[in-house]
């Protein structure tokens, strides 16, 4: 296990800065995630601490020891890459041990540590196998297992799952989280798929632009969004921009309004809520004030264990309700009127400038 600092590294090319004074402490055994749409630069980041990208700027260190100026092979980083890159003329046996036999490590040492790491990614009994005949799946297993065989200090995945079909992708990174909790290996993960990002990480980077907006863990970057990027990029959020406030913090959708106090004095904001947390008729007793608006139903989208209402009133923007195992004799049809509820306790406020989070709450 090692710890990973990354401090002010900045890189620019020809009119565009792909990373902007990016700073992150990474912690021993911990799995770490960089999540953003194509282009934040998170796999920029990705491959500037693997060496394989220079950076204008900034430091890399390892337990407190600079690498950033170490070559690239001599850094003792394993890395996994998107689609695989397992060297398709040689047998699963020596793809995984291609980075033992460039160490000259003992032959006797090498069949010892490829043995283990395929029995670990479940792979025992494949040695023999060129990569085409294996799976998708298979395959990324087979690099998995080469990234960690030279028991490397820092395990680097960049979009590992992403060349997979969906119900493998789940099954492959739930046993991806599971060896790397075993063998607590300090892992530094990409990605832009929100929900894996949630699933499998300690922690989580929201990067946008080559710039970080906020870093937590799953529940905080969730719960408690820093930005409104952050907000409407991880999980489905619906938007209310440009609101003007009121003496005493008051807001007001169509009909309805209701002072918060954290927004007494200022002029106006954004405010947000997540589909989950939209009710259809009154709140339950107990839960506090809301803003309750009249609305029609304009679309139901059924997926299973849940259904998504699209509803549109006057004086604010549509919005989705997020109904779990509905029933569905009960759901509503199209073009019916109803009232839905947003409780003022799950809404998230921004600043209508530079979109920074405003505690609503004490």
């Amino acid at each position: 296990m090692a710890r990973l600092d990354i401090q002010n590294i900045r890189k620019s090319y020809p009119g565009v800065t792909a990373l902007d004074d990016i700073s992150l402490a990474i912690k021993s055994g911990e799995f770490f995630t960089l999540l953003g749409p194509s282009g934040c630069g998170k796999t920029t980041l990705l491959r500037t601490v693997a060496g394989f990208n220079s950076h204008d700027s900034g430091e890399i260190l390892v337990d407190g020891g600079r690498i950033d100026n170490v070559p690239a092979h001599r850094r003792n980083i394993g890395m996994v890459y998107q689609d695989y890159a397992v060297f398709p003329h040689m047998s699963v046996e020596d793809n995984v041990g291609f980075g033992l036999v460039t160490r000259k490590t003992p032959k006797a040492e090498i069949a010892e540590r490829v043995a283990r790491a395929l029995a670990l990614v479940q792979l025992g009994g494949l040695e023999a196998r060129l990569p085409y005949e294996l799976s998708g799946g298979q395959q990324q297993r087979v690099a998995l297992a080469r990234a960690m065989v030279i028991n490397p200090r820092i395990l680097l995945m960049d979009e590992p799952l992403s060349n997979l079909d969906a119900k493998l992708r789940v099954g492959l990174r739930d046993e991806i989280r599971d060896l790397q909790r075993s063998l607590g290996i300090t892992t530094l993960y990409v990605t832009h798929d929100q929900e894996e990002a949630l699933v499998i990480s300690d922690r989580i980077c929201i990067m946008e632009r080559g710039r970080v907006h906020q870093v937590g863990s799953p529940h905080d970057v969730y719960a408690r969004p820093a930005t409104l990027f952050v907000a409407s990029f991880v999980g489905a959020m619906n938007v209310f921009r440009d609101i003007a406030v009121g003496p005493g913090g008051e807001v007001r959708l169509g009909s309805a309004a209701v002072a918060l106090a954290g927004l007494a004095g200022r002029s106006r904001v954004t405010l947000s809520i997540r589909p989950e947390d939209v009710t259809i008729g009154g709140s339950p007793a107990g839960e506090g004030p809301a803003l309750r608006l009249e609305a029609t139903l304009r679309k139901v989208t059924y997926a299973g264990r849940d259904a998504l209402y699209r509803v549109e009133g006057s004086g604010f923007a549509p919005l989705l309700v997020h109904l779990y195992r509905p029933d569905t004799a009960r759901l509503a049809e199209v073009d019916t009127r109803l009232t839905v509820t947003l409780p003022v306790r799950c809404l998230h406020a921004f600043d209508a400038t530079d979109e920074r989070r405003i505690d609503l709450r004490p």
